[in-house]
């Protein structure tokens, strides 16, 4: 199968006292993802690195900036062109940071962007709701 596309990102988790859980929702026209919690994170820009593309898109999301910490795992994922919302065959990487010390304002307004929430969770909340697979990834470290 050859592989039309590669996408490099990264993501940040970030914890309050309580234990909660820090998620996004994705909203994207079109986009078989929309509706769905994800971990802060996203797409590196070019010349970016993966700590500046996971801070830039923690506070771009979020409202918060945090302390990142070392990587807690690697996301990788294959899409057939069935499974990938650009109808094409490729491959998805996300590096997952870890966090202390989240800070700032949580965002509540979302012009632009792919986000149109974001919202602290108990980890026992978020099997019941709609999210993707970096999620289960992700609880799967941390839990």
């Amino acid at each position: 199968m050859e592989v039309e596309w590669r996408r490099a990102a990264a993501y940040v988790v970030c914890r309050d006292d309580a234990g909660r859980l820090l998620l996004t929702r994705f909203a994207a026209d079109g986009h078989p993802d929309t509706g769905k919690w994800t971990m802060p994170g996203g797409g590196m820009e070019w010349g970016e690195s993966a700590e500046a593309t996971a801070l830039r898109e923690l506070e771009e999301e979020t409202g918060f900036t945090a302390d990142l910490g070392r990587v807690i795992g690697i996301f990788s994922r294959w899409y057939s062109a069935d499974e990938s919302a650009l109808g094409r065959a490729g491959h998805g990487v996300g590096i997952v940071y870890e966090s202390a010390d989240p800070r700032g304002q949580l965002r509540t307004s979302f012009d632009e962007g792919t986000t149109d929430g974001a919202r602290w969770f108990a980890l026992a909340e978020i099997e019941t709701l709609p999210h993707v697979e970096l999620v289960d990834f992700v609880l799967a470290l941390i839990t």
